[in-house]
């Protein structure tokens, strides 16, 4: 699994440098750690990382910081709050959404400023599997790796998809990009995933990056992501919103990958 990228000599990168420098500088001062996650995570570990163009431009960045409450108030001590929240915040002119996990959490959900209840599942999965992201300027992030940002997605479009397709698109442009390079060198040297795909490639390293991105979850909170890919009116309705005439066989691919990282027995 790749585990560290180098875009330190990228001539343009489709996220604000500088603001993830001011970010992780701050998270560094206090010890704490800080994963990229949302459409920055995916600008740079799928689409930059496999030199395709950005399908969806962002404004905005989302990180995760492992942090109580009173952490919480200094990470975000001194910067710009945005509509008066405690996790919303200005840096540099962009808008930052700062979501807290680990400490914060409470049975998988945060309790955020605003008495919205907030689910965390997966960030601590994705923080423990994080890829490296070296960018220019000597800055290093920690960023969500590919499949890490796959569960995410998943359960992002269980909470979100009445209101958008977005997190659907999104997890088909990842689906798609772990049979592209650098990725699908790691997917033809899967003995496993190329046999339960019958050598398709795009099958295969889609039942890779299903397998990796359960590795980190245990059964329970496993179970969350399954719960949306082995319902079939769910499963079903996904696809259609990733809007490919493959997205049915990359998606049940992942799930028989998920379902495999997690120790079950199941087939696509």
């Amino acid at each position: 699994m790749i585990t560290s990228v180098d875009l330190s000599a990228a001539e343009a990168l489709p996220v604000p440098v500088d603001v993830l420098r001011e970010l992780t500088e701050r998270a560094e001062r206090l010890d704490l750690t800080m994963l990229v996650i949302g459409a920055a995570a995916r600008d740079l570990v799928v689409h930059a990382v496999t030199q395709q163009p950005v399908v969806r431009a962002t404004l905005d960045v989302d990180i995760a910081v492992a942090v109580d409450r009173e952490g919480l108030e200094g990470f975000t001590r001194g910067l710009h709050p945005v509509r008066n929240s405690d996790h919303k915040v200005r840096v540099l002119g962009v808008e930052v959404d700062v979501v807290p996990f680990g400490p914060m959490e409470r049975d998988r959900h945060v309790e955020l400023d605003d008495g919205h209840l907030l689910d965390v599942t997966g960030l601590a999965e994705a923080a423990a599997t994080a890829v490296v992201v070296n960018l220019p300027n000597a800055v290093t992030v920690h960023v969500a790796s590919l499949p890490g940002q796959a569960a995410l997605k998943v359960l992002a479009w269980r909470d979100r998809h009445l209101k958008s397709a977005k997190d659907a698109l999104d997890l088909r442009h990842i689906l798609e990009a772990s049979a592209e390079s650098p990725y699908v060198e790691e997917a033809w040297e899967d003995a496993e995933a190329l046999a339960r795909s019958d050598y398709a490639i795009d099958v295969a390293a889609a039942f890779r990056t299903g397998r990796l991105a359960a590795l980190p979850f245990d059964p329970l909170h496993g179970g969350a992501v399954l719960k949306v890919l082995d319902a079939p009116p769910q499963a079903a309705r996904l696809a259609s919103q990733m809007g490919s005439l493959t997205s049915p066989q990359l998606l049940g691919a992942f799930a028989a990958g998920f379902r495999t990282g997690l120790g079950s027995v199941g087939a696509f």
